[in-house]
């Protein structure tokens, strides 16, 4: 299927289905982020995208101009934890909080041995300590407004990672978290839920040596098949709108069957 027609294809859920709403997504600025940003905006909703850098951040605002919804964005450093809460609550009181994505992330490809402490808590700092910064500081709003969190997670997590042993405790973490505080706030109305992409391609995957790992992560995937940022953007949706509504507590894998092929989990740190 071609790119164009995946994108057709993926579009599922009705024009002004969250008119009203608001959302937080971290991350905004490029890749994923920015799929999910302009797929909420052209929904109708009111969007508050954060990242590090203003550039990328402007970028995502000139692409959402024109759709239903709205775009604002700050610059915030996720791991700064009095940034990231002053961001949460001025969307919050600015168009209120119906979603939170957690999607800022990142981590580097290194067997464990050569993980330093400091390269540790870098990433432990990026990938859970901020997740849970964000989500706790939205709480207020998400109460008021019964809504939704959706964490961006890995393929594979729940069974490890060949040079992956920092972020897949991160993540672990997160999808821990996730789930204990879907048993906390079911009562408030409030939706948690993890999503695990498959093979994203990305700018950062051009030259040949990246070239060369996506090629072997995709004929590790039993359906051969990359997840478009997209797909991602659309389940995102989903699981914020009213057809989502008994999802909670989850880790959906979009990743063509990765989690159960060999996968990334096999694939050796150099």
């Amino acid at each position: 299927m071609k790119d164009e027609d995946i994108r057709a294809a993926s579009a599922v859920l009705k024009d002004g289905l969250f008119a009203g709403k608001g959302a937080v997504v971290s991350g905004a600025g490029t890749g994923i982020g920015r799929a999910i940003v302009l797929r909420l905006v052209a929904l109708g909703m009111s969007v508050t995208g954060l990242g590090r850098r203003e550039e990328p951040l402007a970028e995502t605002a000139e692409a959402a101009r024109g759709l239903a919804g709205s775009f604002r964005h700050v610059s915030c450093n996720v791991r700064e934890t009095e940034a990231l809460e002053k961001a949460i609550a001025d969307a919050g009181e600015a168009h209120g909080i119906d979603l939170l994505v957690n999607n800022a992330g990142g981590q580097f490809f290194a067997p464990a041995t050569e993980i330093s402490r400091r390269g540790w808590d870098a990433v432990i700092d990026l990938n859970l300590s901020a997740v849970f910064t964000a989500t706790k500081a939205a709480y207020p709003y998400l109460k008021a407004s019964r809504g939704a969190v959706v964490n961006m997670s890995l393929s594979g997590v729940e069974r490890g990672s060949m040079g992956l042993a920092h972020s897949i405790a991160a993540r672990a973490g997160v999808l821990g978290m996730t789930r204990s505080l879907a048993l906390e706030w079911a009562a408030d109305g409030i939706r948690l839920n993890c999503l695990g992409p498959g093979t994203v391609v990305t700018s950062g995957l051009s030259d040949e040596a990246a070239r060369a790992l996506l090629d072997g992560l995709l004929d590790a995937t039993p359906m051969h098949a990359e997840t478009s940022v997209e797909e991602v953007a659309e389940l995102t949706a989903f699981l914020a709108s009213p057809a989502g509504r008994l999802m909670t507590g989850q880790l959906i894998q979009l990743d063509g069957g990765a989690h159960i092929g060999a996968g990334l989990h096999m694939i050796e740190a150099a």
